[in-house]
């Protein structure tokens, strides 16, 4: 079972319709980390997909709520866009709050700065910017994969 996971598009949604035609038949779900979540929203009629997002810090017009506690293939995600917890500060915050929701995977963006770790028996994922990199780095996304069989978490940063 697998998620597409993007962040941080910024009004690029060329991009995003490329990926969404790439994994059309790979993922079963997509979810879209905050600022500018719409440019995942204007592909809702044209995917069979399941679309997820949440609003990030300049989403002011979103109707997305600001974070989701979601069950996915019998792992719990939280999933945010981490301005609230602060997330270019640090993960303390979000660390926090992700044990607080009992979560299992924790996604999140703002920083456009793809990592991946695992704190507190809790797996991370920012999958970085598919437009604005951060990191020294090319534009990303990410592509989270559980088993169905063992229930294992694997996350990968995919580079544009």
């Amino acid at each position: 079972m697998q998620i597409l996971v993007v962040s941080d598009t910024h009004d690029e949604s060329d991009v995003l319709r490329n990926l969404l035609e790439e994994y059309a038949a790979a993922v079963q779900l997509v979810i879209h980390l905050g600022d500018h979540d719409r440019d995942l929203l204007r592909f809702a009629s044209i995917t069979d997909l399941p679309l997820l997002t949440v609003a990030g810090n300049t989403d002011d017009e979103s109707r997305s709520p600001r974070q989701r506690v979601c069950v996915f293939h019998e792992r719990r995600l939280f999933i945010t866009h981490g301005n609230v917890q602060n997330v270019a500060a640090g993960t303390e915050g979000i660390a926090r709050e992700a044990l607080e929701h009992e979560a299992h995977i924790c996604l999140y963006g703002h920083t456009h700065k793809a990592v991946t770790f695992t704190q507190h028996g809790i797996f991370f994922m920012n999958p970085g910017s598919l437009t604005e990199p951060r990191d020294n780095g090319t534009p990303s996304y990410g592509v989270l994969t559980i088993c169905e069989e063992t229930g294992k978490i694997k996350g990968e940063i995919v580079r544009l």
